[in-house]
């Protein structure tokens, strides 16, 4: 009875029901563990369930380096049951001790029989990660976050069409050993039918197994493009709580299916665990105190990365879960959305470039011919967002770029009048809103919707009067290089200093959206524009290259110099060159040097059409 009362106290399997606890008791095995024999059992058991029941370990990874002191009920060796990797960490014992040793057999049948002990250890994995820093051998990169969702599907799309019977495509699924399979109807993807449309729809419902599945399967389920980066899936799949996720090209036809299992074989799932709880917060005050973690989280994450210009895709993810979140809540007060809308992310958010020290910038598309009661249902729903994201950390707009403000909030007739009106009198005051409003990208709500639109407001950049002006606005403000190619820097309370968004990175956001503009181009993200543009006649792969390698090191730059000073009073966006290395300050001179024949370039290209 000893390892029975042993587990009763030791969680998870403290969760597991008497019968399943005491089946798990029966498959243990007990080992005795010293310094002579511990690493030899760990080579010789693995992959198993390490269960310390008594005497205490050092569990090291490869390079030597602690990762925890395992005691009395400590768990280890899951990493490999979850993800299938080779164990490369090592034990040392501090004192001679028992440990059980659960195969992994039944292991994977404790996880398929309790969601809850499966959950257990993927949250553990999730903070094993988010506490280890990667060793060498590993690329210590952040090359997970940019991965396209192509590399890591491996197999071919498993599909049925639409008037399929639910009992054949039972007979596929079990055939193929999947869970889920998709819905294609003329090359195009219209559902998804999982095992657990099957439990809940079909089998608990007493269907019959002749009804053809569209009556059954999730219709047009959310769907990731399979050049988008894992995190966007990771987003996706956290956001809307689902497992399986179909993968499509940019012609919506299936090209395979992204599983939660195939996150976790990649070891790559940390942020999902921020998200979701984001996701699962059933109040504002409890979306609050989940928002109030971010800014430890994100320095964690940014100290387990090589780059980290993927913190602000990871913020701007952040940014939508809590959007998200804030929209269903006021839906739940307040009702459905009464007519078809998107709400809008421009600026850093739309650009997915947003860090800890950026404010909001969003708006309302709507649909036409709203009522003065639809009207009013959009104004709240503004309003309550935006209230809450600042509550939860996003400041307000100083220049009230917010859905809360009427200007911002606009249906689909109206935004596109006012883009005719600032494509076609680019006053000043026009071209600063251009430089926001461009940059958009639909957070929540139709898509189809959004990119109609979106398309519309393309053809109205394609003017080379409104190009031209803002090829001269661009060339107005000087990168900060003097004489002899020294800093010029800015007398202020906190030294000399450049501000490096300012005379930086904005620049060349700048300069890829006119670019982007001209070439017809919707999306929002600096980098994306950049390599839409490889094959532009306008911007050579050399320049195009140049371009984006300034701005990935201007964007680490500055949220190094964020992250450091996050706390303080000290200036977000400014730094004081003399405190850069010989090296940085090397480079910050080539990526401002980069910058300013980009601005030539554009004013010679495009300028002569200008006022």
């Amino acid at each position: 009875m000893e390892p029975q009362n042993f587990l009763q106290d030791c969680p998870p399997f403290d969760e597991l029901q008497a019968e399943q606890r005491q089946w798990a008791v029966s498959q243990l095995q007990s080992v005795y563990m010293n310094e002579q024999n511990c690493n030899d059992i760990l080579k010789e058991m693995r992959p198993a369930l390490f269960i310390v029941r008594s005497g205490a370990f050092d569990l090291r990874g490869s390079d030597g380096r602690l990762i925890e002191r395992l005691e009395s009920g400590d768990l280890f060796g899951y990493p490999s049951l979850l993800t299938g990797r080779e164990i490369v960490n090592k034990l040392k014992t501090i004192e001679d001790g028992i440990v059980y040793v659960l195969p992994q057999s039944a292991f994977d049948r404790l996880r398929n029989a309790s969601k809850t002990f499966e959950q257990y250890f993927i949250r553990a994995h999730g903070q094993r990660l988010l506490t280890e820093r990667r060793s060498e051998h590993d690329g210590g990169s952040d090359d997970w976050t940019e991965q396209a969702v192509s590399e890591v599907i491996s197999k071919a799309p498993v599909s049925l069409t639409s008037d399929t019977n639910i009992g054949a495509a039972a007979k596929l699924m079990s055939e193929h050993s999947i869970s889920s399979v998709l819905i294609v109807d003329d090359g195009q993807l219209v559902g998804i039918l999982t095992d657990r449309d099957l439990r809940n729809r079909v089998i608990a419902a007493g269907l019959s197994y002749d009804v053809n599945v569209a009556a059954v399967m999730t219709q047009l389920p959310e769907s990731v493009e399979e050049t988008r980066p894992l995190l966007d899936a990771l987003t996706l799949m956290t956001a809307n709580n689902v497992h399986h996720l179909p993968v499509v090209n940019s012609n919506n036809e299936p090209v395979g299916m992204l599983t939660a299992t195939d996150l976790i074989r990649q070891q790559r799932s940390e942020p999902v665990y921020l998200i979701s709880a984001i996701r699962k917060a059933d109040s504002r005050a409890k979306l609050v105190e989940e928002a109030e973690k971010i800014p430890d989280y994100l320095q964690t994450f940014a100290n387990r990365v090589k780059r980290t210009t993927v913190v602000g895709r990871l913020m701007a993810s952040l940014t939508d879960g809590m959007t998200r979140q804030l929209i269903q809540l006021y839906e739940k007060d307040y009702g459905v959305a009464p007519a078809q809308y998107s709400w809008l992310a421009f600026g850093s958010q739309g650009r997915e470039d947003q860090t800890l020290s950026s404010d909001q910038d969003n708006g309302l598309l709507l649909a036409n011919g709203l009522t003065d009661k639809q009207q009013a249902w959009f104004k709240g729903l503004g309003e309550y967002v935006c209230e809450g994201l600042h509550e939860c950390g996003i400041p307000l707009c100083p220049g009230n770029i917010m859905a809360s403000n009427p200007d911002c909030r606009g249906t689909t007739d109206q935004w596109l009048e006012r883009f005719k009106g600032w494509t076609q009198s680019p006053t000043p005051k026009a071209l600063m809103y251009c430089q926001i409003f461009f940059d958009s990208r639909a957070v929540v709500g139709n898509g189809k919707f959004y990119q109609q639109y979106r398309d519309q407001v393309a053809k109205l950049a394609q003017n080379d009067m409104f190009l031209g002006n803002l090829a001269i606005l661009v060339n107005r403000i000087s990168v900060p290089l003097g004489l002899f190619n020294r800093f010029r820097t800015e007398d202020t309370d906190d030294g000399d200093t450049i501000d490096i968004k300012r005379y930086g990175i904005a620049l060349i956001n700048d300069i890829a959206r006119i670019y982007s503009l001209q070439a017809g181009l919707t999306t929002p993200n600096t980098p994306a524009r950049l390599k839409a543009l490889e094959s532009s006649k306008l911007l050579n792969r050399r320049d195009n290259q140049s371009l984006l390698e300034a701005w990935q090191f201007l964007t680490q730059l500055r949220l190094n110099h964020q992250l450091t000073v996050w706390g303080t009073d000290k200036p977000k966006n400014a730094l004081d060159p003399d405190e850069l290395s010989t090296l940085s300050r090397r480079q910050l001179k080539s990526a401002f040097k980069i910058i300013k024949e980009a601005q030539q370039g554009v004013g010679l290209k495009f300028s002569r059409q200008g006022y």
